[in-house]
């Protein structure tokens, strides 16, 4: 197995506490938090965030103890100055005041301490994930149906979602026999239209639209706009008596230390390879992976050698500590030796003509990539509901189609995929039917298929142990079940703290001996014990914390996971993170040290196609919204005075102008920006 060495993280800590500049001493930063009474609270978040180009990561967090203090690991070159941003965050509470304190010391060396004041709040709307308005879904097979159709992309209902049913009972208010169903009708569509946008990019030419009455004839929109329009009605800003529904399992010396990814991308997974260690995210946007050095936060982009669109998806470690990455676009995988820098990529193709559609790799309980006796990788084919192996020597591949599942024919989705200690067979899960089975390498026969009670449950990543235990990350059902392989028996199906939390995957931890599952839609991160059954809970430290597979770095035990909303103009924050448990469970202990606008006018049109606006709009004929050559003609004789106006509501959204559907907020537009949109599309009226 690969370790990272000693040296790094010797290096890293000097690094920290040196500091990137010499402007400022070092800065320690301490405090506690209290409530409004004076008693201590504990299990706070405490963020720093940090300027933009800091040295190191640009949030780090850390919790407060049972006497609510809290103290921030290393030390900080930006001086103990009282304006830095650093605020607590707690399920319940509102922080009220913070009071500041700076003392320098005989080194030299300045420590900012801090008295946070919070007080107990019924309303929680500003901390409780997006899951926990899905309450409102009491039907358990009806919820897990409503996460399989509309959670995929980025939370459900996410503060965006909240921001939008608020403005269809805006239109709702100011007429009371509007139906709020076109207006969640005209949402769900749009989604779709960005839905199908990302995942036709490899397919279709640069300047090729896509095909609005395709995308709008999708099975299940009109249920999904339909259960909106009953459930979630209101303003949706007010929510009261949540709990993360497990024991915390945060401590003092827990952190977490978070990394922005510049925009434009559409970061997918990340990975902690090296030495020194850099942190490595895959942005499915493009061809491209991004390096980030932990210590300094310096960024380096690496592009994978292929001459059409691969979009890296997923990622995994191979033992010898280099980097496997599967695509999202044509049969591509690639290989990079982290250590030389070098690359290498194989296209394949089955036998047969395939294009398999590779999804992950095989791997085994140590969360490396493990290969066959014969030295082949195998995959899961999500594209041909298969499985498959590609030999590294000479790129050959093959596949087999997995049986059906009796009375679950239709949709499959052969998503994830691990390989048993003894390198014999391989099981998998099917995404879409509740399914799951494997395959006996040497005997080419499939095991199975074995069927979840739900058909909506939703088996996506999964994991194995050194025992062959396999544990299966429910997404629909907010489950995770624990299968014996040796046995082909069910240990249990575990209903998690939170069952609208969306499981993404599951790893294995081979020295803490639990699993860690990550969450959609939860903002949170799950360990679960095997021996008690029991479930722990570490919050994050912010809202659209859509999180899909988390690593073990084997040395310290740390996990590295990754922001990873998508399409690449949805909101929620693009990063890739690193938290240390803090329950010193391993013996190495863990320290990490633009977009620029055109001033000509054919930059609005540019944009009006970057922000999707076609998905509601036409020039000539009306979609969802108005055509824009009949928003000119309305404005024609105020254009000018327009301009500010509409490039507003580009930003914020609206509504009641043109009818009962508001229009969608486009809020990671700039005002810059949404100006040459907007007089782009007031130019029109004069063509």
């Amino acid at each position: 197995m690969h370790k990272m060495t000693r040296r790094f993280f010797a290096c890293v800590i000097a690094a920290l506490c040196s500091g990137a500049s010499t402007a400022h001493a070092a800065t320690v930063i301490q405090g506690r938090v209290v409530d409004d009474q004076g008693g201590a609270v504990s299990q706070a978040q405490v963020i720093f965030d940090r300027a933009a180009g800091s040295h190191g990561a640009s949030v780090v967090t850390v919790f407060s103890d049972a006497d609510g203090r809290f103290r921030f690991p290393g030390t900080y070159p930006e001086g103990a100055n009282e304006s830095l941003s650093v605020a607590t965050r707690v399920l319940g509470y509102e922080q009220i005041e913070r009071v500041a304190n700076v003392e320098k010391g005989e080194d030299g060396n300045e420590t900012l301490d801090l008295i946070f004041k919070v007080r107990a709040v019924s309303n929680q709307a500003a901390v409780a994930p997006a899951s926990a308005w899905l309450a409102r879904l009491t039907d358990r097979r009806q919820q897990s149906k409503f996460v399989m159709d509309c959670i995929d992309c980025h939370q459900v209902p996410s503060s965006e979602v909240r921001n939008y049913a608020s403005l269809i009972e805006d239109i709702h208010a100011a007429n009371p026999t509007t139906d709020a169903k076109p207006g969640w009708n005209a949402i769900v569509k749009y989604m779709n239209y960005l839905s199908a946008w990302e995942f036709s990019r490899g397919q279709r030419g640069a300047d090729e639209k896509v095909d609005t009455e395709a995308v709008y004839s999708v099975e299940n929109g009109e249920q999904v706009a339909a259960l909106l329009a009953e459930k979630y009605t209101g303003r949706l800003d007010n929510i009261s008596g949540f709990e993360w529904g497990a024991p915390s399992i945060a401590t003092a010396d827990t952190a977490i230390w978070e990394y922005a990814i510049p925009h434009p991308n559409a970061v997918r997974e990340a990975l902690l390879l090296g030495d020194p260690a850099r942190l490595w995210v895959a942005d499915v946007s493009s061809n491209r992976l991004f390096a980030v050095d932990i210590a300094t936060g310096q960024q380096e982009v690496h592009e994978v050698p292929t001459d059409v669109l691969m979009g890296p998806h997923s990622l995994h470690r191979g033992q010898d500590g280099s980097l496997w990455v599967t695509p999202l676009f044509n049969s591509i995988v690639a290989h990079l030796d982290v250590a030389k820098n070098e690359w290498q990529t194989w296209r394949l193709r089955t036998p047969d003509g395939k294009n398999p559609g590779i999804h992950d790799l095989s791997f085994g309980y140590q969360h490396e990539l493990l290969t066959d006796k014969q030295g082949r990788i195998w995959f899961s084919d999500i594209g041909n509901n298969a499985v498959g192996y590609f030999d590294p020597k000479d790129g050959q591949s093959r596949v087999w189609t997995a049986p059906p599942s009796p009375g679950r024919e239709g949709r499959t989705m052969l998503y994830g995929l691990i390989m048993t200690k003894d390198r014999n067979e391989v099981w998998y899960s099917q995404l879409a039917n509740g399914t799951f089975g494997g395959f006996d390498i040497e005997k080419q026969e499939f095991i199975g298929p074995f069927q979840l009670p739900d058909p909506n449950a939703g088996p996506r990543r999964i994991t194995i142990d050194d025992n062959d235990v396999m544990y299966i990350a429910l997404y629909g059902s907010g489950q995770l079940a624990e299968f014996d392989i040796k046995t082909r028996k069910m240990i249990g199906i575990h209903d998690l703290p939170d069952t609208g939390s969306a499981p993404y995957s599951a790893t294995w931890d081979q020295v803490r001996r639990v699993v860690w599952i990550v969450t959609a839609n939860g903002d949170v991160i799950y360990r679960f014990d095997p021996k008690t059954k029991q479930f722990g809970v570490l919050p994050l430290p912010r809202e659209q914390a859509f999180m899909r597979m988390v690593d073990v770095e084997p040395q310290t035990g740390v996990l590295v996971t990754s922001y990873a909303n998508i399409v690449d103009i949805v909101q929620g924050p693009r990063m890739a993170l690193i938290i240390e448990p803090g329950d010193g469970a391993y013996s190495e202990r863990f320290s990490p040290a633009g977009y620029s606008i055109a001033s000509d006018k054919a930059a609005g049109e540019r944009l009006v196609e970057k922000a999707r606006c076609y998905a509601c709009h036409d020039k000539e004929n009306a979609s969802l919204g108005p055509p824009y050559r009949a928003i000119a003609a309305r404005h024609a004789a105020n254009k000018d005075a327009m301009i500010e106006s509409l490039a507003r509501k580009i930003v914020e959204g609206g509504g009641g102008t043109w009818g009962a559907v508001p229009m969608v907020p486009n809020q990671w537009v700039s005002i810059d920006e949404a100006k040459l949109m907007a007089e782009w599309i007031l130019d029109l009226g004069g063509e």
